[in-house]
């Protein structure tokens, strides 16, 4: 057994910084929208108990933190970055949220993680969009990280599809908001996903364009999220109702409650790694 050293520091850099289990681990970020910063709170966690995982695939939001998480980046850089982004870096009209340019969301990318390729990154990672030309789903390994991001985050209608060679790539949310399945075939043998909408498949009473649409994508990620949920070994389920996935809100209390929702199944995690509390 490994044993577990609660007083390890993070900012140690020796060699022994996180532990070494005998399995390959492996996390799945889902998307959820501006409610994405969560993701950073499960960074922190997995930091302070010294969880490295060996390969990562996200959906949309969760492509975008799974990028920067594996570039290298601390959640606290992380964090300190999403302060200095507002709604307006990501969708053009604010008040009129549909067709925005979904390059927004790929020069965001490039000013956290510059121009980054896949090959370049510290961590294997996979993105997960949809082809509108073949309707298949797409996992992109390769080439540049933050155009890869902006096509797996392009929200239909919201943004405008990514020309990616022969494809028109939108959001991976279409067919696989929870991409376990995708960190399987990158070898994962322990797989932990952060589901960000557990309480997808919300309705609307509204008969207005927005209201209905936004319904109608959240009753589409119920049935999208099923192949994640069965490929998952431990499901971390922050409580983020309170927020909305469609503006960015208070960021703290995001990523406290990813963190605190993290926190509450690292022994379920240990525990499956084969590891110890000492």
């Amino acid at each position: 057994m490994f044993g577990f050293k609660k007083k390890q520091s993070v900012s140690d850099k020796s060699s022994d910084r996180y532990l070494r289990p005998k399995v390959k681990l492996g996390l799945a970020l889902s998307g959820g929208g501006a409610r994405g910063f969560a993701h950073i709170g499960a960074f922190r966690a997995f930091e302070e108990y010294r969880i490295r995982f060996d390969c990562v695939a996200g959906t949309s939001v969760g492509s975008i933190m799974g990028a920067a998480y594996c570039a290298g980046l601390t959640w606290q850089q992380m964090r300190d970055f999403s302060l200095t982004v507002n709604d307006q870096d990501i969708i053009d009209n604010r008040f009129i949220k549909i067709g925005s340019r979904s390059s927004n969301i790929e020069d965001v990318m490039r000013k956290l993680i510059g121009d980054t390729t896949f090959e370049q990154l510290k961590t294997p990672f996979s993105a997960v969009a949809v082809d509108l030309v073949s309707g298949n789903e797409i996992t992109l390994n390769s080439g540049s990280v933050a155009k890869a991001c902006s096509a797996s985050s392009a929200v239909p209608a919201v943004f405008k599809p990514v020309q990616y060679g022969d494809m028109l790539l939108v959001d991976g949310g279409l067919l696989n908001n929870i991409p376990a399945d995708t960190v399987r075939h990158m070898g994962a043998e322990v797989v932990v996903a952060v589901d960000l909408n557990h309480t997808r498949g919300e309705g609307t009473t509204s008969t207005k364009l927005w209201s209905t649409l936004m319904a109608s994508w959240r009753i589409l990620m119920k049935a999208t999220a099923f192949k994640g949920q069965m490929n998952s070994d431990v499901i971390i389920e922050p409580e983020l109702r309170v927020f909305k996935n469609t503006s960015i809100g208070d960021v703290d209390s995001m990523i406290e409650e990813g963190y605190r929702a993290t926190v509450g199944k690292i022994p379920e995690i240990m525990y499956l790694l084969g590891l110890e509390r000492r």
